[in-house]
């Protein structure tokens, strides 16, 4: 006779629920747990790039807004403007014409000599609404005496002075505005022509700009606010900067 054959052990109906319910649960937590990694992955880019935006606006009107001219600086409502010194250096003596030798400290001599004639002088101004006329045009610039003092042919002669007998050359007013209907910070050039208009920073929820401390003798300081908001996750950057003008009369 044969061996009786032996009944094959298998899962029972209650054990397989019990293993479906382990599974699910080791599943849940695994998936809560890619979850939280994935949504902190999200959030830190996110606020890399808030910080980023952040950084650069704040980084390219720092490098303008330190060589402005001194007293150009003006805030008027939602936008701070201020002219650049493209070329500066020394009058030489007390000029009361309009030809001026100086000494150049800021510009090589064929910078000076090659000037663009749409650029200005600005000697001992002490608002910005002085740089906001352009009443002296730089005609010509000549090296007359083939060494480092130049003469400047003004469009008027000068009527005030520095302390430090400092003369600057600008062109066009830069400025930076905050758009509250569109949460964007625009730089703007030449009377805020549309053609000139770059955009700086978006997602931004406030911008605030304040200025003090110019004069005669001093430089001037330019507080910035900003505060930029993450579409993504709602969060908000608060930065508070302060830039020195260095360039003083």
């Amino acid at each position: 006779m044969g061996k009786p054959r032996r009944l094959q052990g298998g899962f029972t109906l209650m054990e397989m629920v019990i293993s479906l319910v382990i599974l699910g649960i080791i599943s849940l937590a695994i998936g809560s747990y890619l979850q939280l990694g994935a949504q902190g992955y999200v959030g830190a880019v996110n606020r890399d790039r808030t910080q980023a935006i952040a950084r650069f606006a704040l980084e390219k009107m720092t490098r303008e807004i330190r060589h402005a001219a001194p007293n150009s600086v003006a805030v008027s409502g939602n936008c701070l403007s201020f002219y650049p010194v493209q070329l500066s250096g020394f009058y030489l003596g007390n000029p009361t014409g309009a030809d001026v030798d100086f000494s150049p400290t800021l510009g090589t001599l064929s910078e000076w000599i090659t000037i663009k004639s749409d650029a200005w002088m600005a000697v001992g101004f002490s608002s910005s609404k002085q740089y906001d006329d352009k009443q002296n045009t730089i005609f010509t610039v000549e090296d007359e005496n083939d060494d480092e003092v130049l003469t400047a042919t003004l469009s008027l002669p000068l009527t005030s002075s520095s302390p430090a007998s400092r003369l600057y050359s600008y062109s066009d007013k830069v400025s930076y505005c905050f758009n509250r209907a569109t949460h964007e910070l625009h730089r703007l050039v030449d009377n805020e022509l549309p053609s000139n208009n770059t955009l700086i920073a978006q997602g931004v929820d406030v911008a605030t700009f304040t200025s003090e401390g110019a004069g005669m003798n001093s430089n001037g300081m330019v507080h910035i606010g900003l505060t930029i908001k993450s579409d993504q996750t709602g969060e908000s950057s608060i930065y508070d900067h302060t830039v020195q003008v260095i360039n003083v009369l």
